[in-house]
């Protein structure tokens, strides 16, 4: 196979469908599971991005670019909110020049959580975790499609956490020795992809702390690929299309049903 191409994926909203909605996401009650696929020759070139931005704005490692703290400029982001609109508008211009041009993809999968409970999925299959599962397996899928047509590898970094570590790496390991576990009559609209596919395009899988610089595009984009479910106008997503930066956008029109980002249990 060519040079690698690696998905860097990081979570949005929250995994368990048993755990009651924060007050703060009513009316768009997520989860969020995706990011950014960066092909192996481009990945200077995007970390030089983001490295760039924080110098700039004098972030070191301890402060990564996390979206949903700097929009609420919050914790140490909380000097936002202390400056003046000019400089404001700066920082966030600079950010969305970071990832409308950063040489990536943007793909994942968005639960709406609501939607889950309600068709029966969480009485039917009382696993908490079973709904980061079918999240992570339909991103990794599509991306395994992405890779597939490059006939790259597919390698996936995703953003550590010690509670989830095991778990998420124990997701790729029966993503690569068992293939999907979705019924296959159900999906087959999806064109869904053999255990023999997952098993030769998939590489390796690692976690990496927040601070990692690719993430920090991860972080971003899931947000606003989750947001964009509940709030079509979302400024941050809009930017993203008209760069044609989302898989949506970036894919042949015959790869979007089973290679752009995946809206799972809404109407």
């Amino acid at each position: 196979m060519n040079r690698p191409i690696t998905l860097y994926m990081d979570e949005t909203g929250n995994r368990h469908p048993d755990k009651k909605s924060d007050k703060s996401r009513d009316g768009r009650d997520w989860f969020g599971f995706g990011g950014v696929l960066v092909k192996g020759e481009h990945n200077d070139e995007a970390r030089g991005l983001v490295a760039a931005f924080l110098e700039k704005w004098n972030l070191g490692e301890n402060k990564p670019a996390h979206i949903t703290d700097m929009m609420a400029e919050r914790q140490k982001f909380s000097w936002l909110e202390r400056v003046d609109q000019t400089t404001r508008e700066e920082f966030w211009a600079d950010w969305r020049k970071v990832l409308c041009q950063a040489p990536v993809m943007g793909i994942g999968c968005v639960v709406n959580r609501p939607g889950y409970v309600a068709r029966g999925y969480w009485e039917k299959h009382t696993d908490p975790w079973l709904l980061c599962r079918s999240a992570f397996d339909i991103t990794v899928e599509r991306a395994v499609k992405i890779a597939k047509l490059e006939e790259r590898k597919l390698h996936i970094v995703f953003e550590q956490d010690p509670g989830i570590n095991e778990t998420i790496t124990g997701y790729f390991e029966n993503l690569k020795k068992n293939g999907l576990a979705f019924d296959a009559s159900n999906s087959s609209k999806y064109a869904p992809l053999t255990q023999e596919d997952f098993a030769q395009t998939l590489g390796r899988i690692q976690h990496k702390p927040k601070s990692h610089l690719l993430l920090q595009l991860a972080d971003s984009y899931i947000y606003a690929m989750s947001r964009r479910a509940f709030e079509k106008k979302f400024w941050l997503y809009r930017h993203l299309r008209d760069s044609k930066k989302i898989a949506d956008f970036a894919l042949a029109n015959d790869c979007l049903p089973h290679m752009g980002v995946k809206y799972y249990c809404f109407d």
